[in-house]
């Protein structure tokens, strides 16, 4: 299993009985997300500068400057590099480290994120949090997200309220919560759901633990109608200024009507590719599973008939135009491409598919394959 069944098991009763409904624990059931050597090695060797890791005790989030110096790895003028000696005194004295975006910096983790993304629709991350023994980071809360634990090291105690905040905006503080709830406790391996609004509690009790918080970036209506807004407003029409005068608001009112029916008939027909655009186009979606792309460049291989091809975890092309004019937005980028470029691109949206199936032609098929490989958006595999 891979992707999101490799977590929770048969997707569809996922979906079913528990997303957004309520918790799920699975034992010992993922071992190879990351690993204690891999957080060592990018707290303590990769230069991480302050934005990348917070340091928490007791609810309160220390100021950067109790655990960075000026670089010590060459880099000129930086004041703000992670000092590994500090973070381990402060770990050592009661704080939690919390390593944000920890997907980014290891691959395996990103490429899950980026498969499960695809899997949801939604903008998917993780940061891992390394607590020592009688650690308790933070209140009671509930998040924003839904987010899928693995304990990577260690154990820690997850108290779950039952109860869902029905808009919990960016997450809040719940300290005086009144619910029934439940206990966990999280083992290495160990697996669970919470889902979006439930309020929780996390401490360590006699062990260190290090977990994994992949977080679902929920999309809301508000989030869509935003964008879908913001895209529409950029047209011509409404960038006309509104009457000068000394009563503009009176001036105005006789045609505004107008303008938001206008508005409105838009955003309930907005099309597909504006849909794409404001769904997939936003950043956190923009960057797919880049693995592996300099190694492909340097190597220069090209890909065969009998290979599969499959767009990378987490990227989302949208293809528009025809022929000649044919184009594939994705990353942030618009590329021009040939018809059986783009009309490949279209149907491994759907799915991996053999390199031999990408044209009638078995040239041109390795040809599209290249070129697909060759934008950062497709990888090849036996």
């Amino acid at each position: 299993m891979t992707g999101l069944a490799a977590l929770v098991g048969d997707v569809d009763a996922f979906f079913e009985r528990y997303l957004g409904r309520k918790a799920l624990h699975r034992r010992g059931v993922a071992r190879e997300v990351a690993s204690l050597e891999d957080i060592d090695r990018v707290i303590t060797g990769s230069g991480l500068r302050a934005p990348g890791l917070r340091v928490v005790k007791d609810g309160t989030v220390l100021p950067k400057e109790r655990y960075v110096s000026p670089s010590t790895y060459g880099y000129a003028g930086l004041d703000d590099v992670v000092d590994p000696g500090k973070v381990a005194a402060l770990f050592r004295d009661g704080a939690t480290i919390v390593l944000g975006t920890a997907d980014v910096m290891l691959p395996r983790l990103h490429e899950l994120c980026k498969t499960i993304e695809m899997e949801l629709g939604h903008p998917v991350d993780a940061n891992a949090y390394v607590a020592p023994p009688g650690a308790q980071a933070f209140q009671v809360h509930c998040d924003a997200q839904d987010i899928l634990v693995v304990q990577v090291h260690g154990d820690k105690r997850w108290t779950l309220f039952d109860h869902l905040e029905p808009d919990p905006a960016g997450g809040r503080m719940l300290p005086g919560l009144d619910a029934a709830a439940t206990e966990y406790t999280l083992r290495e391996g160990d697996v669970l759901y919470v889902p979006r609004g439930m309020p929780h509690l996390v401490r360590t009790e006699t062990s260190a633990s290090i977990h994994v918080s992949i977080s679902v970036n929920t999309l809301t209506w508000a989030d869509l109608l935003t964008a879908l807004t913001s895209q529409l407003l950029r047209s011509g029409a409404y960038a006309r200024p509104l009457p000068m005068g000394k009563d503009v608001a009176q001036q105005v009112e006789p045609q505004l009507k107008q303008y938001v029916d206008e508005l409105a008939a838009a955003l309930a027909d907005p099309g597909p590719d504006r849909l794409h655009r404001a769904i997939h186009g936003r950043t956190a979606c923009t960057e797919g599973h880049r693995a592996g792309l300099l190694a492909e460049a340097l190597l220069g291989t090209p890909p065969e008939p009998g290979q599969r091809i499959a767009l990378r975890p987490g990227t989302w092309p949208l293809i528009t135009g025809e022929g000649a004019r044919a184009r594939i937005e994705a990353a942030g980028r618009t590329f021009g491409v040939t018809a059986g470029v783009a009309g490949a691109c279209r149907r491994l949206r759907d799915g991996a598919l053999p390199v031999s199936e990408l044209s009638p032609d078995p040239a041109e098929a390795v040809r599209i394959a290249e070129r697909l490989v060759e934008l950062g958006l497709c990888t090849t595999s036996p």
